[in-house]
């Protein structure tokens, strides 16, 4: 007869697999009612499964209410099932599904808002990595800067949306109050998330260093990032970190030694190649 682990692992195979019948059978091996038991394995199944959704996202979860979170959650289980027992990546693809669920209609921000709540998960589950060493850089040959690859931090995520998902991440977690009404027009969100001696940052970017920031995330060339910054014309946005307001104004263009300098003492870029 399996032991207890067998029969879990051969059970979970089964109803993976979509085969219930198997899994009615093996438990039947067991002399349980099938039903009862796989009514329990399944329920137990779905809850664990929603409460870890209802962790990774709070502020979604404050926004629709319990009702709504558990419905949407159970729809979404039935298209993604975990196939681990390590549900923290489980509400990878929520953020997509809550955007399909809501297509064009007035609910539609609510993707953007999960969006952001995984990239939070990401920055602060990702590795951690010390500061730029300067002596390093300042050993570089200045013939070489245009060549120089700058890598950012392992917990550095960069967002944008049409919607200002930030303030509403802001208002609907950590505290209880009610929070006071958001303007969804109130124009678009460019964040830098990033995690600084354990705590989790957001610097709000203008489009020139959004620009710049992805061009050195995917490996590109010194000289080209600030030539993609360079090619992005600044909106008027604040490019100041959020909990320290009006640090660094954005200027009338992109200053590639401003960037260069900010995203360095804020330990966002902290390697280079």
């Amino acid at each position: 007869m399996p032991s207890l682990h067998e029969l879990q692992s051969d059970v979970m195979r089964a109803l993976l697999d979509e085969e219930p019948e198997r899994a009615a059978a093996l438990i039947s091996a067991r002399r349980i009612a099938p039903e009862q038991a796989l009514g329990v394995y399944a329920n137990n199944v779905r809850v664990n499964f929603i409460d870890s959704l209802k962790s990774s996202f709070p502020a979604v979860l404050r926004l629709v209410g319990e009702d709504y979170f558990f419905q949407a959650a159970r729809g979404f289980h039935r298209r993604h099932p975990s196939a681990s027992g390590d549900l923290q990546p489980a509400g990878s693809q929520f953020a997509q599904y809550l955007s399909q669920l809501h297509g064009a209609d007035p609910y539609r921000y609510l993707g953007e808002v999960a969006r952001l709540e995984w990239l939070i998960q990401e920055s602060l589950l990702a590795a951690d990595h010390g500061p730029l060493d300067l002596r390093k850089l300042g050993q570089a040959a200045p013939e070489t800067y245009d060549d120089l690859r700058f890598c950012l931090h392992p917990s550095a995520r960069l967002f944008a949306s049409e919607f200002p998902c930030l303030a509403i991440w802001e208002a609907n977690v950590g505290s209880e109050a009610e929070p006071e009404p958001i303007d969804l027009d109130r124009g678009a969100d460019r964040v830098l998330l990033v995690r600084d001696g354990g705590q989790l940052k957001f610097h709000r970017l203008s489009r020139g260093e959004e620009a710049f920031l992805l061009a050195l995330r995917l490996g590109e060339r010194f000289a080209a990032a600030v030539a993609s910054g360079c090619g992005h014309e600044i909106d008027g946005g604040s490019g100041h970190e959020i909990d320290a307001p009006g640090v660094l104004d954005s200027a009338a263009g992109f200053d590639p030694a401003a960037a260069l300098r900010r995203f360095v003492l804020a330990a966002v870029i902290v390697d280079f190649q």
